[in-house]
């Protein structure tokens, strides 16, 4: 039987995250109490409890104080003693928020020390290009991120039907239909590491704009590290042409632009000048439009990988494709405004 008795800090995660604060009475293996938690969008609630220790921590929770509008349950915490001593484990209340927590002795002689320690925060940004990932390599970057958390739960929030939908890693695939494809896709990590300071990853793989990796912590060469790793793991997953195509404009449009600029002298009339760059213009916006559409940033198919070559490569054939059409398309225009 271990002492708890006393005042412990830390963390909790799920439904509601934010910070906590538990103070343990303890007579041989019954436990009581009172839990303040410190939701990070609903304020303060404070819970008492009584539970028992012995092979696992086993506390029942009654809400005592909830803050006015919101909504509170009774809860039953489990968890168990680690070997670092912390306490860590699983809460769910009867009105269905459920999560896991993490748990630290509230030592005033160890925090400051760790306070100490923990100077600054690093955080690395990196950007991703376009995308195309199968089932299979969502599965592998899922443990990727999950790895060096030890208690935390990954979690992804992705849209279906128009709505946004957040779950946690383990339920996300196994609710999800081979058959679904994904435009975008957001994964959020955090656990508490040196003086409640949280270590963090995102992985927002988005359909429109620039998708991106980032890292927060504590240890800088954990978060270099962390942010590196990611980074090379979605790069094999990337097509160049797309990404270059949303970084630079596709070279053989841009060629096309700078060609109008060069030829557009030769014709003769400037209403046939003005015809020449508008629909040049116009057919740069158009193809623009339509390989945002057919091409997004970012495609998840929750299926295997294919083995067929074409299967795999018709991003990039489509890509160039439409560049090829819009240069003859140019041509021809030319061709016919200069004969």
């Amino acid at each position: 039987m271990s002492n708890l008795a006393g005042p412990w800090a830390g963390r909790i995660f799920g439904t509601n995250t934010g910070n906590i604060f538990v103070e343990f009475s303890q007579t041989d293996s019954q436990l009581s109490g009172r839990v303040r938690i410190s939701d990070d969008r609903l304020g303060i609630t404070i819970y008492t409890f009584t539970g028992s220790e012995s092979d696992q921590i086993v506390l029942n929770c009654t809400p005592e104080k909830i803050p006015e509008g919101v909504q509170a349950g009774p809860a039953t915490v489990t968890g168990n003693l680690q070997p670092d001593g912390t306490i860590s484990g699983q809460w769910e209340t009867t009105i269905g928020s459920a999560g896991t927590f993490r748990l630290w002795p509230h030592n005033v002689e160890v925090e400051k020390q760790e306070a100490a320690e923990a100077e600054q925060v690093y955080n690395r940004s990196v950007g991703i290009g376009s995308v195309r990932i199968f089932r299979d390599d969502i599965e592998g970057i899922f443990r990727l991120i999950q790895k060096d958390f030890l208690q935390a739960k990954l979690i992804v929030t992705y849209q279906q039907h128009g709505n946004e939908i957040t779950k946690y890693a383990e339920s996300f695939l196994q609710q999800l239909g081979h058959n679904n494809e994904l435009r975008s896709l957001k994964l959020f990590i955090q656990e508490p590491e040196v003086a409640g300071i949280n270590r963090t990853v995102n992985v927002d793989l988005l359909e429109t704009g620039e998708s991106t990796i980032r890292v927060s912590g504590v240890n800088e060469s954990w978060v270099v590290g962390k942010a590196e790793s990611l980074r090379k793991s979605l790069a094999s997953y990337e097509n160049s042409v797309v990404t270059n195509y949303r970084k630079y404009g596709l070279n053989l449009n841009s060629a096309i632009f700078l060609l109008m600029l060069v030829f557009v002298s030769e014709i003769a009339t400037w209403p046939k000048r003005l015809l020449f760059v508008g629909v040049i213009y116009a057919l740069l916006i158009a193809l623009y439009s339509a390989h945002s559409k057919l091409i997004p940033n970012t495609v998840i198919l929750l299926e295997k990988r294919p083995t067929g070559i074409m299967a795999r490569a018709w991003p990039t054939v489509l890509s160039w494709f439409m560049a090829v059409s819009s240069s003859l398309v140019a041509a021809w225009l030319f061709h016919l405004l200069t004969k």
